[in-house]
């Protein structure tokens, strides 16, 4: 199955947003970042329908059910000690900043949706329940977390109730299955899915719910969220061969989504080393509207250096990267497996 380059868009576009919100700023810097808290749940959406579209491959080369369980399991394994390592890497050098234990993270939520997509039938009737779930579950705790579940619920990427919009992906990429629709160009969801965000925009604005980062653990902002996901994705894939100016505008997105975990950790490692010495000794110094400016154009560049990076490391598979690890690593890991253990596929 040929790689999807509407996906690869919406990733870029999500991991790009990430990284607004997370570019330190030494002043009021715009509505960007009140926008970026929507960017983890866009690319949690596209995980769970990039990891759709890697089982259909994968059933299009008659790998059997085991052979795909076993492939998804070292992905999530692979993940979770890459990502964790990396905070542990954090604890030792920068001890204020990272906390010793099992840390949450974008990444962490990604792999449990694997490991628990090994479990749960391609099917939508199985996919729902498994969304709603995690909102109950989150519902019945509310303020009593109990100090042993806390890690589930209050950290910067609370596994539940975030976990849901994994599934939401793979939900809306099951339904585009059945309909036998692998490219997503059915205007009539893209219809569909902007009617829906006029209602649930038109609900909030009538009952006066307000809009906060919390509203994206809540389960009428996951409903507004995923229909303004699935309408991005589905208008990228109408769309994206019919806008003139395609490589100019969504191009660099489209690189830096084939990139994005290691775009990301790139990125967290800049964070902690190079922009709060540039803040304290440069741009702090700059006039707050001098600030603003350098701080877009910090976005834009990000952009464009990472778009121009994917293109020559494409060359070479994206050896080391991040990316590379995983699939490299799951792999070899699903053959090892299989022939110590003898399994037949």
């Amino acid at each position: 199955m040929e790689r999807l380059s509407s996906v690869d868009i919406c990733r870029g576009i999500a991991i790009i947003f990430m990284i607004a919100g997370d570019i330190p700023a030494v002043t009021v810097v715009g509505s960007i970042k009140n926008f970026a808290h929507l960017a983890a749940p866009f690319f949690f959406f596209i995980a769970g329908v990039s990891y759709e579209l890697f089982v259909i491959s994968r059933i299009e080369r008659h790998n059997s059910s085991i052979k795909i369980a076993i492939e998804t399991f070292w992905k999530a394994i692979i993940l979770l000690v890459i990502t964790q390592g990396i905070f542990f890497l954090g604890v030792l050098l920068f001890p204020s900043r990272y906390s010793i234990g099992f840390n949450s993270s974008v990444f962490l939520v990604i792999a449990v949706g694997y490991l628990l997509s090994i479990f749960i039938p391609r099917k939508l009737i199985y996919q729902i329940p498994i969304i709603i779930f995690p909102f109950l579950l989150s519902y019945y705790f509310n303020n009593s977390i109990p100090s042993m579940l806390f890690f589930l619920f209050g950290k910067s990427f609370p596994l539940i109730p975030l976990i849901a919009y994994f599934f939401a992906g793979r939900a809306i990429m099951i339904f585009y299955e059945t309909i036998n629709d692998f490219q997503m160009k059915n205007e009539n969801i893209l219809i569909f899915s902007a009617l829906f965000i006029a209602i649930m925009a038109i609900s909030f604005q009538l009952f006066n719910i307000p809009y906060t980062i919390t509203t994206r653990s809540e389960i009428l902002g996951f409903l507004l969220l995923v229909g303004i996901f699935i309408c991005i994705l589905s208008l990228i894939s109408v769309y994206q061969n019919k806008i003139k100016e395609y490589d100019f505008f969504l191009s660099p997105f489209e690189r830096a989504g084939r990139i994005a975990l290691s775009v990301y950790f790139a990125f967290c490692a800049l964070t902690l080393v190079i922009f709060p010495y540039l803040n304290r000794e440069f741009i702090g110094n700059f006039d707050p509207e001098i600030q603003i400016i350098i701080y877009y154009l910090s976005i834009i560049m990000i952009l464009l250096i990472t778009a121009s990076i994917e293109k020559i490391w494409r060359k070479v598979d994206y050896k080391f990267g991040l990316e590379w690890a995983t699939r490299f690593g799951s792999n070899y890991l699903t053959k090892f497996t299989i022939k110590v253990f003898g399994i037949k596929t």
